[in-house]
């Protein structure tokens, strides 16, 4: 007689369901997506994926392709990642939102204007009260205007028009960190068109820093730009 011998089933075999299953299996996936800006990011894990779905960098619309696949699939056909918006056009990835050294060079330019107002300032307050002392990152017209200023014995018309130079270059320190390119160009064209001064003068310094500070200004709007293309 032949016997049979039954085997009792493992206890852990018995409490993976087929949910379960593929829980499991799509926790050992990675994914990767592209972004907005054409670029791709990844690849990441799914829980990874899903805080950039909670974020809402990601929406239904999103290129997502899984390492169980070739090709790409929009973010809405993989249900793990729980996207509700199925329309919405797809945002720029995580790692794109906020580069920071985009934002650093940004900043570092923009701060150039206020520099160029502050030191400006100062430079009219010194040359007002006498002293011989300037800054040569300072505005060669506001030293133009104290110059005339004390020759025609009218400081108080001289300050308001140090004041009104300054407020000019502020107000581009302002625009420029709120990401307006516009205020770089304008600001970087009146400041060569100043650094013509220093140019006849022959101060080759001050034509020197002129041109130094120039360049950082054209990083920070080639920053700007940049930043702007992918927000």
């Amino acid at each position: 007689m032949n016997m049979v011998t039954l085997v009792a089933p493992d206890q852990t075999t018995q409490s993976l369901t087929p949910t379960k299953v593929l829980t499991m299996q799509t926790n050992d996936l990675s994914y990767k997506i592209i972004g907005a800006d054409g670029k791709e990011y990844g690849p990441v894990a799914l829980s990874e994926i899903q805080k950039w779905v909670g974020e809402g960098r990601i929406t239904g619309a999103t290129q997502v392709s899984s390492s169980d696949q070739q090709g790409w699939s929009t973010a809405a056909s993989f249900p793990e990642l729980g996207v509700k918006d199925s329309t919405g056009p797809a945002p720029v990835a995580a790692a794109s939102a906020a580069d920071p050294v985009l934002e650093k060079q940004l900043k570092g330019g923009g701060s150039w204007f206020y520099w160029i107002a502050g030191l400006s300032l100062v430079n009219s307050v010194m040359a007002l009260s006498g002293s011989g002392t300037r800054f040569i990152l300072g505005l060669g017209i506001t030293q133009i205007f104290d110059e005339l200023a004390q020759r025609m014995s009218l400081l108080a018309v001289g300050v308001v028009l140090d004041l009104l130079a300054a407020a000019v270059f502020v107000f581009f320190g302002v625009f420029a960190n709120k990401r307006h390119t516009w205020s770089f160009i304008v600001g970087m064209a009146l400041y060569a068109l100043d650094g013509l001064i220093y140019l006849i003068a022959q101060e080759w310094l001050g034509i020197g820093f002129h041109a130094f500070v120039l360049f950082c200004l054209f990083r920070g709007f080639k920053a700007c730009r940049a930043l702007n293309a992918v927000s």
